[in-house]
């Protein structure tokens, strides 16, 4: 099968680039309005883009009816973020913050997280996430209807039960959740090694 993507609808694009670009990384971001509402909502369209200082990458679709969404909004508006990661004990939590909530309504508490301040911006971090980077916008680039942000990375938060002496990740207890296509999430069991 070859699909022009010229003659390809929106609806059959999205199911392939969705499924076929897997598994995808989730960033959990919070945030804070400039009315001081806290919101968090999950992206698996993030990725890191740069190591020394690190830069992570956000991309964000309009809501249904064309207008920015909350994070968006909150970014644009003070400059900062958090990137939070999922783990397999929050997945639950994670998916009730996918949903579309009215601007005035906190995240936090409908998913029942707990908001930790940041230490060099004014957006929470999730206490509850295993891993927390602390962001100020670097760069906002409109790309077709995404709205692709760029976040450089101030402090980064690590749980220590993740953290091998040698700045390695034991990923038997980090357990992060990843994307694929629809409603599938793929989980990380350990390392996983090819032998030469």
């Amino acid at each position: 099968m070859e699909l022009l993507v010229k003659n390809t609808d929106e609806d059959t694009l999205y199911k392939l680039v969705l499924g076929l670009v897997v598994p995808r990384p989730i960033g959990w971001v919070s945030t804070v309005s400039r009315e001081g509402v806290y919101n968090i909502a999950p992206f698996s369209f993030f990725n890191a883009v740069n190591d020394a200082p690190p830069v992570l990458m956000i991309s964000v679709s309009n809501r249904d009816e064309g207008s920015l969404k909350d994070t968006v909004k909150n970014i644009l508006e003070t400059k900062e973020f958090v990137v939070n990661t999922v783990s397999e004990e929050l997945f639950e939590k994670m998916l009730i913050t996918g949903e579309e909530f009215p601007p005035e309504v906190n995240e936090f508490e409908k998913a029942g997280l707990t908001p930790e301040p940041s230490k060099t911006i004014t957006a929470p971090r999730i206490k509850e996430a295993k891993v927390s980077f602390e962001c100020k916008l670097f760069k906002y680039v409109p790309v077709y209807d995404m709205h692709v942000i760029f976040g450089e990375v101030l402090l980064i938060k690590v749980d220590d039960s993740i953290i091998t002496e040698n700045f390695s990740v034991n990923y038997e207890a980090y357990k992060p959740i990843g994307r694929l296509g629809g409603r599938y999430y793929v989980r990380a069991f350990g390392d996983c090694k090819l032998e030469k």
